[in-house]
């Protein structure tokens, strides 16, 4: 494969080839423009010669011998002169200009060398920390210095862009091995209930089913952070558009959590008007269910959670989940919603939390093009608000809630 010139090279004889055809260019108007003012009027520099000389007409008119033999005047005599002068200049300005011409542009080659060479560094630097990268040093920056031009941005954005490959790296090895931690756990569980069990020759059927029920407990646990590592997965990409009603699917969530509610001695007060949003219902039931699962769980025994669908101001959806339990910091409530976060022994395995289910309403949300704040009341509980775009889309009154 032939081999292309650098940037720097093509650069250079871009500059040398513009710089020799703009130098011809005017030195061949120059030329012209010389030779027509020259020749304009040919007796008109002869007279006024003769003027300066404070030579009179009758002088001019007076006969002189001819070179070439025969009488001619003296003003015929200087506008030879002239015409010899003016053929001699030009003759010899075509020369000393096309000379001086190749001169400059090899002057001109070699600073565009240098100027490609200097404007051009940047571009290596940036190349160079490129060749340097790899997942362990994705900390490195180019932090290019100077003025604030096209490279200096370019360079800022590159440093940007490894920021971010930085912080998804850090995410995805933090995710793989709390990811591999959670699915590990159930299997150890199973392994040891099952070797305990094996190794004891007077097992007992009672012995056996408590085995069975730990190794269901542990597979059921296994499908739950397997479901839901699925839900996060598939949050990333939303595939349908549909215009769904976000207050119905609240209702249908508090509905299917009613029996576990009333185990725990808690009440539901609902506020739900119907509220379009676009996008997966599938999706949009799951965040749902996320949040009400997570007020269910962790609210205090005979209190009651709050479900509440409605619009604001900026025409958004907004759905807000509030439930009375333990006194969380302001500082930790952002953690809340990162993946496989647990804080301290009330979330803890025990309960059958993954730390998954806030990161998939978070997830959720941001593909629905929306947000999520949460907020921990001084005496306790939390308060998770979702704010969705709202839809204009008119709503198929067939479309129920599969919860």
């Amino acid at each position: 494969m032939k081999r292309r010139p650098s940037l720097r090279l093509r650069l250079t004889v871009s500059y040398g080839a513009l710089f020799f055809v703009v130098g011809f260019l005017l030195l061949a108007l120059g030329y012209l423009l010389l030779r027509q003012v020259a020749i304009r009027d040919p007796g008109e520099l002869a007279n006024r010669t003769a003027r300066e000389l404070h030579l009179s007409h009758t002088y001019l008119q007076q006969h002189i011998s001819s070179p070439s033999g025969g009488q001619q005047t003296v003003g015929a005599f200087m506008r030879q002169v002239q015409d010899q002068v003016i053929s001699e200049v030009l003759r010899a300005l075509i020369g000393v200009t096309f000379w001086a011409l190749a001169v400059a542009t090899l002057v001109s080659v070699v600073a565009g060398w240098w100027m490609a060479g200097r404007m051009l560094r940047p571009v290596q630097e940036i190349s160079a920390v490129a060749r340097r990268l790899s997942a362990s040093t994705l900390h490195e920056r180019i932090d290019l210095k100077g003025p604030k031009d096209e490279l200096r941005q370019l360079a800022d954005t590159f440093d940007a862009m490894l920021g971010r490959l930085e912080a998804a790296f850090v995410a995805q090895r933090e995710f793989v091995s709390n990811a591999s931690h959670e699915l590990r756990t159930p299997l150890a569980i199973m392994r040891t209930e099952l070797d305990v069990t094996l190794a004891d020759p007077a097992t007992s059927a009672d012995d056996l089913r408590h085995m069975a029920e730990t190794i269901r407990s542990a597979i059921a646990r296994s499908e739950d952070v397997i479901d839901k590592l699925l839900v996060l997965a598939e949050s990333e990409d939303l595939v349908e558009h549909d215009a769904v009603d976000l207050a119905r699917v609240a209702e249908g969530v508090v509905e299917h959590h009613a029996r576990a509610a009333d185990a725990r001695g808690l009440k539901f007060q609902v506020s739900a008007q119907p509220s379009s949003v676009l996008g997966d219902e599938a999706l949009l039931e799951r965040l749902a269910d996320n949040l009400v699962d997570n007020a269910v769980r962790y609210a205090l025994p005979g209190s009651v959670i709050e479900v509440a669908v409605g619009t604001d101001e900026g025409d958004h959806v907004v759905l807000r989940v509030a439930n009375d339990g333990d006194v969380i910091s302001p500082d930790e409530v952002p953690r809340l919603f990162e993946r496989f976060y647990r804080r301290g022994t009330s979330r803890s395995r025990h309960t059958g939390g993954s730390g998954l289910g806030l990161a998939i309403v978070a997830a959720v949300a941001q593909v629905h093009g929306g947000r999520v704040s949460g907020e921990a009341p001084p005496n306790g509980g939390l308060v998770v608000t979702v704010t969705l775009p709202g839809s204009t889309a008119p709503l198929d009154p067939s479309r129920t809630p599969s919860a």
